[in-house]
Protein backbone atom coordinates (compact mmCIF):
# COMPACT_ATOMS: atom_id res chain seq x y z
CA UNK A 1 0.00 0.00 0.00
CA UNK A 2 1.44 3.22 -0.31
CA UNK A 3 2.79 5.69 1.82
CA UNK A 4 0.99 8.82 2.26
CA UNK A 5 3.34 11.50 4.44
CA UNK A 6 2.09 14.33 6.22
CA UNK A 7 3.70 17.67 6.62
CA UNK A 8 4.89 16.68 9.88
CA UNK A 9 6.93 13.84 8.73
CA UNK A 10 8.15 15.84 5.37
CA UNK A 11 10.06 18.26 8.26
CA UNK A 12 11.88 14.94 9.64
CA UNK A 13 15.02 14.94 9.27
CA UNK A 14 17.47 12.23 7.20
CA UNK A 15 21.17 11.49 8.23
CA UNK A 16 23.64 10.51 5.89
CA UNK A 17 26.86 8.84 6.51
CA UNK A 18 28.92 11.35 5.97
CA UNK A 19 27.24 12.68 8.97
CA UNK A 20 25.44 15.63 7.08
CA UNK A 21 21.46 15.51 7.72
CA UNK A 22 18.72 17.07 5.45
CA UNK A 23 14.73 17.14 6.31
CA UNK A 24 12.81 14.76 4.68
CA UNK A 25 10.88 17.79 2.90
CA UNK A 26 14.44 19.02 0.78
CA UNK A 27 14.77 15.47 0.16
CA UNK A 28 11.37 15.58 -1.71
CA UNK A 29 11.86 18.69 -3.44
CA UNK A 30 14.90 17.18 -4.75
CA UNK A 31 13.52 14.42 -6.46
CA UNK A 32 10.69 16.52 -7.70
CA UNK A 33 13.67 19.25 -9.78
CA UNK A 34 16.24 16.13 -10.62
CA UNK A 35 12.89 13.98 -12.20
CA UNK A 36 12.05 17.73 -13.85
CA UNK A 37 15.48 17.79 -15.46
CA UNK A 38 15.33 14.68 -16.66
CA UNK A 39 12.06 15.02 -18.66
CA UNK A 40 13.71 18.41 -20.16
CA UNK A 41 16.54 16.88 -21.08
CA UNK A 42 14.77 14.17 -23.01
CA UNK A 43 12.41 16.23 -24.65
CA UNK A 44 15.71 18.43 -26.14
CA UNK A 45 17.59 15.31 -26.89
CA UNK A 46 14.55 14.08 -28.81
CA UNK A 47 13.53 17.48 -30.41
CA UNK A 48 17.76 17.62 -31.46
CA UNK A 49 17.42 14.36 -32.98
CA UNK A 50 14.28 14.23 -34.67
CA UNK A 51 12.88 17.78 -35.66
CA UNK A 52 16.11 19.83 -35.92
CA UNK A 53 17.23 18.15 -39.50
CA UNK A 54 13.82 18.10 -40.93
CA UNK A 55 13.86 21.84 -39.54
CA UNK A 56 16.83 22.66 -41.83
CA UNK A 57 16.02 20.58 -44.82
CA UNK A 58 12.88 22.48 -44.92
CA UNK A 59 14.79 25.68 -44.47
CA UNK A 60 17.55 25.23 -47.12
CA UNK A 61 14.92 23.25 -49.39
CA UNK A 62 16.23 20.04 -49.18
CA UNK A 63 13.08 18.13 -48.36
CA UNK A 64 13.84 14.51 -48.64
CA UNK A 65 10.34 13.33 -51.05
CA UNK A 66 10.06 9.51 -51.46
CA UNK A 67 7.14 7.60 -53.22
CA UNK A 68 5.87 4.25 -54.27
CA UNK A 69 7.55 2.23 -57.65
CA UNK A 70 4.63 1.54 -59.27
CA UNK A 71 3.90 -0.25 -62.67
CA UNK A 72 3.45 1.81 -65.85
CA UNK A 73 3.93 2.17 -69.89
CA UNK A 74 6.32 4.59 -71.65
CA UNK A 75 6.33 5.29 -75.20
CA UNK A 76 9.30 6.27 -77.00
CA UNK A 77 8.01 8.15 -80.21
CA UNK A 78 8.53 11.05 -83.04
CA UNK A 79 6.41 13.74 -83.20
CA UNK A 80 6.84 14.62 -87.02
CA UNK A 81 4.43 16.89 -89.53
CA UNK A 82 3.84 13.70 -92.03
CA UNK A 83 2.83 13.76 -95.96
CA UNK A 84 0.45 11.03 -97.11
CA UNK A 85 1.41 9.36 -100.85
CA UNK A 86 -1.85 7.19 -101.59
CA UNK A 87 -2.27 5.37 -105.36
CA UNK A 88 -4.72 7.98 -106.73
CA UNK A 89 -6.82 7.97 -109.69
CA UNK A 90 -8.56 11.56 -110.76
CA UNK A 91 -12.18 10.97 -112.25
CA UNK A 92 -13.71 12.27 -115.58
CA UNK A 93 -14.03 16.26 -114.63
CA UNK A 94 -17.72 17.78 -115.45
CA UNK A 95 -18.88 19.49 -118.46
CA UNK A 96 -20.53 22.24 -116.94
CA UNK A 97 -19.89 24.76 -113.81
CA UNK A 98 -22.31 24.40 -111.10
CA UNK A 99 -22.39 21.98 -107.52
CA UNK A 100 -21.49 18.45 -107.07
CA UNK A 101 -24.36 16.44 -105.21
CA UNK A 102 -22.49 13.54 -104.18
CA UNK A 103 -23.79 9.88 -103.79
CA UNK A 104 -21.04 8.23 -101.86
CA UNK A 105 -19.65 10.25 -99.77
CA UNK A 106 -16.18 11.13 -98.21
CA UNK A 107 -13.86 8.11 -97.38
CA UNK A 108 -16.37 5.58 -98.25
CA UNK A 109 -16.00 2.73 -101.23
CA UNK A 110 -17.59 2.86 -104.30
CA UNK A 111 -17.47 -0.40 -106.40
CA UNK A 112 -16.31 -0.30 -110.15
CA UNK A 113 -18.75 1.40 -112.62
CA UNK A 114 -20.79 3.21 -110.06
CA UNK A 115 -21.84 6.63 -110.20
CA UNK A 116 -20.40 8.71 -106.69
CA UNK A 117 -21.87 11.82 -107.71
CA UNK A 118 -23.91 14.34 -109.84
CA UNK A 119 -23.14 17.76 -110.68
CA UNK A 120 -25.88 19.87 -111.51
CA UNK A 121 -25.62 23.80 -113.34
CA UNK A 122 -25.57 26.38 -111.46
CA UNK A 123 -28.99 27.48 -111.79
CA UNK A 124 -30.09 24.28 -110.25
CA UNK A 125 -29.07 25.30 -107.00
CA UNK A 126 -32.26 28.15 -107.63
CA UNK A 127 -34.50 25.12 -108.68
CA UNK A 128 -33.39 22.75 -105.44
CA UNK A 129 -34.84 25.98 -103.81
CA UNK A 130 -37.67 26.36 -105.54
CA UNK A 131 -38.57 22.93 -105.12
CA UNK A 132 -37.76 22.79 -101.59
CA UNK A 133 -40.61 25.49 -101.10
CA UNK A 134 -43.11 23.48 -103.20
CA UNK A 135 -42.36 20.60 -101.12
CA UNK A 136 -42.91 22.37 -97.53
CA UNK A 137 -46.47 23.78 -99.33
CA UNK A 138 -47.38 20.43 -100.41
CA UNK A 139 -46.68 18.89 -96.55
CA UNK A 140 -48.75 21.59 -95.60
CA UNK A 141 -51.86 21.92 -96.95
CA UNK A 142 -51.69 17.50 -96.50
CA UNK A 143 -51.92 18.86 -92.87
CA UNK A 144 -54.68 20.87 -92.82
CA UNK A 145 -56.72 18.46 -95.14
CA UNK A 146 -55.78 15.75 -91.91
CA UNK A 147 -57.51 18.04 -89.64
CA UNK A 148 -60.90 17.85 -91.45
CA UNK A 149 -60.04 13.79 -92.22
CA UNK A 150 -58.72 10.74 -90.79
CA UNK A 151 -55.75 10.75 -92.70
CA UNK A 152 -53.04 9.96 -90.89
CA UNK A 153 -49.32 8.14 -91.74
CA UNK A 154 -47.34 6.56 -89.70
CA UNK A 155 -44.64 6.66 -92.15
CA UNK A 156 -44.91 10.51 -92.04
CA UNK A 157 -44.57 10.56 -88.22
CA UNK A 158 -41.26 8.56 -88.63
CA UNK A 159 -39.80 11.02 -91.31
CA UNK A 160 -40.59 14.20 -88.61
CA UNK A 161 -38.49 12.35 -86.23
CA UNK A 162 -35.59 11.58 -88.71
CA UNK A 163 -35.60 14.59 -89.93
CA UNK A 164 -35.32 16.36 -86.41
CA UNK A 165 -32.20 14.13 -85.51
CA UNK A 166 -30.68 15.34 -88.53
CA UNK A 167 -31.59 19.01 -88.16
CA UNK A 168 -29.21 18.27 -84.54
CA UNK A 169 -26.87 16.45 -86.47
CA UNK A 170 -26.48 19.78 -88.85
CA UNK A 171 -26.40 22.07 -85.66
CA UNK A 172 -23.39 20.02 -84.25
CA UNK A 173 -21.46 20.12 -87.61
CA UNK A 174 -22.16 24.11 -87.94
CA UNK A 175 -20.49 24.20 -84.69
CA UNK A 176 -17.47 22.28 -85.67
CA UNK A 177 -17.09 24.23 -89.32
CA UNK A 178 -17.46 21.00 -90.95
CA UNK A 179 -17.87 22.23 -94.48
CA UNK A 180 -18.10 18.81 -96.39
CA UNK A 181 -19.94 17.44 -93.49
CA UNK A 182 -22.57 20.04 -93.30
CA UNK A 183 -23.63 19.77 -97.38
CA UNK A 184 -23.50 16.36 -96.72
CA UNK A 185 -26.40 16.58 -93.57
CA UNK A 186 -28.38 19.39 -95.42
CA UNK A 187 -28.75 16.78 -98.53
CA UNK A 188 -29.74 14.67 -96.29
CA UNK A 189 -32.67 16.70 -94.70
CA UNK A 190 -33.46 17.35 -98.43
CA UNK A 191 -34.13 13.90 -99.55
CA UNK A 192 -36.23 13.79 -96.18
CA UNK A 193 -38.39 16.11 -96.81
CA UNK A 194 -38.75 15.29 -100.24
CA UNK A 195 -39.84 11.91 -99.23
CA UNK A 196 -42.07 13.38 -96.90
CA UNK A 197 -43.47 15.44 -99.78
CA UNK A 198 -44.17 12.48 -101.68
CA UNK A 199 -45.91 10.59 -99.23
CA UNK A 200 -48.15 13.82 -97.99
CA UNK A 201 -49.29 14.23 -101.66
CA UNK A 202 -50.17 10.64 -102.40
CA UNK A 203 -52.97 9.87 -104.67
CA UNK A 204 -54.77 13.08 -103.61
CA UNK A 205 -57.89 14.56 -105.68
CA UNK A 206 -57.15 18.13 -104.43
CA UNK A 207 -56.41 20.72 -107.16
CA UNK A 208 -54.13 22.61 -105.35
CA UNK A 209 -51.50 19.55 -104.44
CA UNK A 210 -52.49 18.53 -107.88
CA UNK A 211 -51.03 21.61 -109.58
CA UNK A 212 -47.92 21.71 -107.69
CA UNK A 213 -47.09 18.34 -107.71
CA UNK A 214 -46.91 19.08 -111.69
CA UNK A 215 -45.06 22.35 -111.17
CA UNK A 216 -42.43 20.30 -109.05
CA UNK A 217 -42.20 17.61 -111.98
CA UNK A 218 -41.27 20.48 -114.72
CA UNK A 219 -38.74 21.81 -111.95
CA UNK A 220 -37.25 18.23 -111.60
CA UNK A 221 -37.45 17.89 -115.61
CA UNK A 222 -34.88 21.13 -116.04
CA UNK A 223 -32.01 19.56 -113.10
CA UNK A 224 -32.49 16.79 -114.46
CA UNK A 225 -31.53 18.15 -118.09
CA UNK A 226 -28.51 20.36 -116.38
CA UNK A 227 -27.40 17.30 -114.57
CA UNK A 228 -24.49 14.85 -115.31
CA UNK A 229 -23.05 11.51 -113.88
CA UNK A 230 -19.92 11.48 -112.26
CA UNK A 231 -18.70 7.61 -112.72
CA UNK A 232 -16.03 5.85 -111.54
CA UNK A 233 -14.57 2.68 -113.71
CA UNK A 234 -12.33 1.60 -110.89
CA UNK A 235 -13.56 0.24 -107.35
CA UNK A 236 -11.69 2.22 -104.27
CA UNK A 237 -12.24 4.92 -101.34
CA UNK A 238 -13.92 8.10 -102.19
CA UNK A 239 -12.47 11.40 -102.18
CA UNK A 240 -13.31 14.67 -102.92
CA UNK A 241 -9.86 16.72 -101.34
CA UNK A 242 -8.29 17.40 -104.70
CA UNK A 243 -4.86 19.08 -104.20
CA UNK A 244 -2.89 19.04 -107.26
CA UNK A 245 -0.42 16.42 -106.32
CA UNK A 246 -2.63 13.72 -107.29
CA UNK A 247 0.03 12.74 -110.37
CA UNK A 248 2.65 13.68 -108.38
CA UNK A 249 2.81 12.07 -105.37
CA UNK A 250 2.70 8.23 -106.15
CA UNK A 251 3.85 5.81 -104.86
CA UNK A 252 6.57 4.87 -107.12
CA UNK A 253 8.29 7.57 -106.16
CA UNK A 254 7.76 7.59 -102.46
CA UNK A 255 11.40 6.52 -101.88
CA UNK A 256 13.26 9.70 -103.53
CA UNK A 257 11.46 12.34 -101.52
CA UNK A 258 13.97 15.12 -99.96
CA UNK A 259 13.34 17.37 -96.79
CA UNK A 260 12.87 20.38 -99.14
CA UNK A 261 10.24 18.86 -100.83
CA UNK A 262 8.25 17.82 -97.63
CA UNK A 263 8.96 21.05 -96.44
CA UNK A 264 7.48 22.70 -100.23
CA UNK A 265 4.35 20.18 -99.75
CA UNK A 266 3.52 21.23 -96.35
CA UNK A 267 4.04 25.02 -96.97
CA UNK A 268 1.86 24.46 -100.04
CA UNK A 269 -0.53 22.33 -98.07
CA UNK A 270 -1.06 25.29 -95.53
CA UNK A 271 -2.37 27.73 -98.16
CA UNK A 272 -4.66 25.00 -99.83
CA UNK A 273 -8.29 25.63 -99.73
CA UNK A 274 -10.60 22.68 -100.42
CA UNK A 275 -14.73 23.68 -102.02
CA UNK A 276 -16.74 21.35 -101.33
CA UNK A 277 -19.54 22.60 -102.94
CA UNK A 278 -18.47 24.09 -106.42
CA UNK A 279 -16.69 22.74 -109.32
CA UNK A 280 -15.14 24.22 -112.02
CA UNK A 281 -16.00 22.85 -116.12
CA UNK A 282 -13.30 20.65 -117.38
CA UNK A 283 -11.65 20.29 -113.46
CA UNK A 284 -11.88 17.25 -111.83
CA UNK A 285 -13.28 16.99 -108.69
CA UNK A 286 -13.40 13.52 -107.12
CA UNK A 287 -11.01 10.82 -107.26
CA UNK A 288 -10.58 7.21 -106.16
CA UNK A 289 -8.22 5.95 -103.77
CA UNK A 290 -7.01 2.10 -104.85
CA UNK A 291 -5.65 -0.67 -102.78
CA UNK A 292 -5.18 -0.71 -99.17
CA UNK A 293 -1.38 0.61 -98.91
CA UNK A 294 -0.69 4.25 -98.26
CA UNK A 295 2.76 5.73 -97.61
CA UNK A 296 3.63 8.30 -95.19
CA UNK A 297 6.83 10.45 -95.22
CA UNK A 298 8.47 12.45 -92.77
CA UNK A 299 11.70 14.60 -91.58
CA UNK A 300 13.13 13.41 -88.33
CA UNK A 301 16.17 14.44 -86.67
CA UNK A 302 18.98 12.43 -87.61
CA UNK A 303 20.17 11.41 -84.41
CA UNK A 304 16.60 9.65 -83.84
CA UNK A 305 17.11 8.14 -87.52
CA UNK A 306 20.01 6.70 -86.63
CA UNK A 307 18.39 4.01 -83.71
CA UNK A 308 16.30 3.26 -86.69
CA UNK A 309 16.61 0.74 -89.31
CA UNK A 310 14.34 -0.39 -92.68
CA UNK A 311 11.97 -2.80 -92.07
CA UNK A 312 11.15 -2.46 -88.55
CA UNK A 313 7.87 -2.35 -86.88
CA UNK A 314 6.35 0.73 -86.05
CA UNK A 315 2.89 2.31 -84.41
CA UNK A 316 1.48 5.45 -86.19
CA UNK A 317 -0.83 8.01 -84.57
CA UNK A 318 -2.98 10.57 -85.44
CA UNK A 319 -4.33 12.26 -82.57
CA UNK A 320 -6.36 14.77 -84.23
CA UNK A 321 -7.98 11.73 -85.95
CA UNK A 322 -8.26 9.16 -83.03
CA UNK A 323 -6.34 6.76 -85.58
CA UNK A 324 -3.76 4.54 -84.62
CA UNK A 325 -2.20 1.71 -86.70
CA UNK A 326 0.99 -0.72 -86.95
CA UNK A 327 2.91 0.43 -89.75
CA UNK A 328 6.61 -0.90 -91.25
CA UNK A 329 9.40 1.63 -92.27
CA UNK A 330 10.59 0.83 -95.93
CA UNK A 331 13.01 4.00 -96.14
CA UNK A 332 15.43 5.99 -94.39
CA UNK A 333 16.81 8.47 -96.43
CA UNK A 334 20.48 10.56 -95.94
CA UNK A 335 20.78 13.10 -93.86
CA UNK A 336 20.34 16.38 -94.92
CA UNK A 337 20.83 19.41 -92.76
CA UNK A 338 20.75 17.03 -89.95
CA UNK A 339 17.25 16.11 -91.02
CA UNK A 340 16.65 12.18 -92.40
CA UNK A 341 13.88 11.06 -94.61
CA UNK A 342 12.09 8.50 -92.98
CA UNK A 343 9.13 6.84 -94.91
CA UNK A 344 6.55 4.02 -93.57
CA UNK A 345 4.14 1.49 -95.15
CA UNK A 346 0.41 1.37 -93.42
CA UNK A 347 -2.32 -1.22 -94.96
CA UNK A 348 -5.03 1.02 -92.69
CA UNK A 349 -6.26 4.40 -92.63
CA UNK A 350 -7.07 5.43 -96.34
CA UNK A 351 -11.19 5.50 -95.46
CA UNK A 352 -10.16 7.38 -92.26
CA UNK A 353 -7.33 9.76 -93.36
CA UNK A 354 -8.94 10.14 -97.29
CA UNK A 355 -9.43 13.92 -97.19
CA UNK A 356 -6.12 14.81 -95.66
CA UNK A 357 -2.39 15.01 -97.10
CA UNK A 358 -0.37 16.44 -94.21
CA UNK A 359 -1.12 14.81 -90.85
CA UNK A 360 0.67 15.60 -87.58
CA UNK A 361 1.53 12.42 -86.22
CA UNK A 362 3.66 10.49 -84.20
CA UNK A 363 5.62 7.61 -85.10
CA UNK A 364 6.11 5.31 -82.01
CA UNK A 365 8.99 3.39 -82.02
CA UNK A 366 8.76 1.05 -78.65
CA UNK A 367 6.42 0.52 -76.18
CA UNK A 368 7.72 -0.62 -72.52
CA UNK A 369 5.55 -1.66 -69.60
CA UNK A 370 7.02 -2.20 -66.10
CA UNK A 371 8.83 -0.03 -62.98
CA UNK A 372 7.98 3.23 -64.03
CA UNK A 373 9.90 6.00 -61.76
CA UNK A 374 10.04 9.78 -62.68
CA UNK A 375 13.80 10.52 -64.38
CA UNK A 376 14.74 12.79 -62.09
CA UNK A 377 15.29 10.48 -59.43
CA UNK A 378 18.04 8.28 -61.00
CA UNK A 379 21.94 8.62 -60.76
CA UNK A 380 24.94 8.19 -63.05
CA UNK A 381 23.18 7.02 -65.70
CA UNK A 382 25.96 6.04 -68.40
CA UNK A 383 26.29 7.10 -71.92
CA UNK A 384 24.36 5.25 -73.84
CA UNK A 385 21.30 5.36 -70.99
CA UNK A 386 20.59 1.95 -70.63
CA UNK A 387 21.74 1.81 -66.69
CA UNK A 388 22.11 4.17 -63.96
CA UNK A 389 21.35 3.82 -59.92
CA UNK A 390 18.54 4.73 -57.68
CA UNK A 391 18.05 4.97 -54.10
CA UNK A 392 15.71 3.30 -52.11
CA UNK A 393 14.55 3.68 -48.40
CA UNK A 394 15.02 -0.24 -46.06
CA UNK A 395 14.49 0.47 -42.60
CA UNK A 396 14.87 4.62 -42.53
CA UNK A 397 17.58 3.48 -44.39
CA UNK A 398 19.39 5.18 -47.86
CA UNK A 399 20.14 1.92 -50.06
CA UNK A 400 21.63 2.54 -53.67
CA UNK A 401 20.86 -0.02 -55.80
CA UNK A 402 22.18 -0.62 -59.72
CA UNK A 403 19.16 -0.86 -62.38
CA UNK A 404 18.92 -0.77 -66.12
CA UNK A 405 16.61 1.40 -68.11
CA UNK A 406 14.46 0.01 -70.11
CA UNK A 407 13.06 2.87 -71.94
CA UNK A 408 12.33 6.42 -71.19
CA UNK A 409 10.94 9.89 -72.46
CA UNK A 410 11.46 12.80 -71.32
CA UNK A 411 10.34 12.51 -68.36
CA UNK A 412 10.08 9.27 -66.94
CA UNK A 413 12.19 5.73 -67.34
CA UNK A 414 11.04 2.04 -67.03
CA UNK A 415 13.61 0.23 -65.36
CA UNK A 416 14.31 -3.10 -63.96
CA UNK A 417 17.27 -5.38 -62.08
CA UNK A 418 20.04 -5.96 -64.10
CA UNK A 419 20.10 -9.60 -65.50
CA UNK A 420 22.00 -11.95 -62.98
CA UNK A 421 20.87 -9.73 -59.92
CA UNK A 422 19.44 -11.60 -57.52
CA UNK A 423 20.22 -9.97 -54.09
CA UNK A 424 20.16 -6.72 -54.86
CA UNK A 425 16.86 -6.15 -56.73
CA UNK A 426 14.17 -3.48 -57.50
CA UNK A 427 11.02 -4.16 -57.23
CA UNK A 428 7.12 -3.32 -57.10
CA UNK A 429 5.78 -0.99 -54.27
CA UNK A 430 9.28 -0.62 -53.16
CA UNK A 431 10.06 3.06 -51.38
CA UNK A 432 12.47 5.33 -53.09
CA UNK A 433 14.02 9.18 -52.90
CA UNK A 434 12.39 11.35 -55.42
CA UNK A 435 15.42 13.81 -54.91
CA UNK A 436 18.64 11.72 -54.19
CA UNK A 437 21.28 14.15 -54.91
CA UNK A 438 22.28 15.49 -51.58
CA UNK A 439 22.30 11.71 -50.15
CA UNK A 440 24.38 9.43 -49.20
CA UNK A 441 24.05 5.65 -49.05
CA UNK A 442 23.30 4.52 -45.23
CA UNK A 443 21.86 7.93 -44.36
CA UNK A 444 19.04 7.78 -42.05
CA UNK A 445 15.85 8.61 -44.22
CA UNK A 446 13.22 10.03 -41.32
CA UNK A 447 9.78 9.19 -42.95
Amino acid sequence: MRKLYTEEEDKKTIEFPTGRSISQEEAVSGRKKAYRRITAGTLLMLFTVFYVPALLNWVSGTHIAQDVIRNGIIEEYIQVSAVLIRNEVLLKPPSLDGIYIPEIHEGEKAAAYSTIAKVMGSESDELLREIEDINAKIIKARLEQSEKSEFFSADLAKLDAEIGKKVRELIAVCNSKSFGEMGRKRTEIRSLVEKKAEIAAGDTTDEYINTLQKQKKTLQNLIQQNTVQIRTNTSGIVSYCIDGYEGILTPDRVMDMTVDELDSIRERCALHETDTRNVKKDKPFAKILKGIDMYMAADIPADRARKLEEGNSVRVRINSMDFETSATIVKIGEVENDRVVVVVRMSRGLDVLSGKRVVDADIITKTEEGLKVPLKCLMDINADGTRGRIMLVKSNIAVSREVEIVCSDEEYAIIRTPEGEYENTVNLYNIYIVNPDNIEEGEIIIK
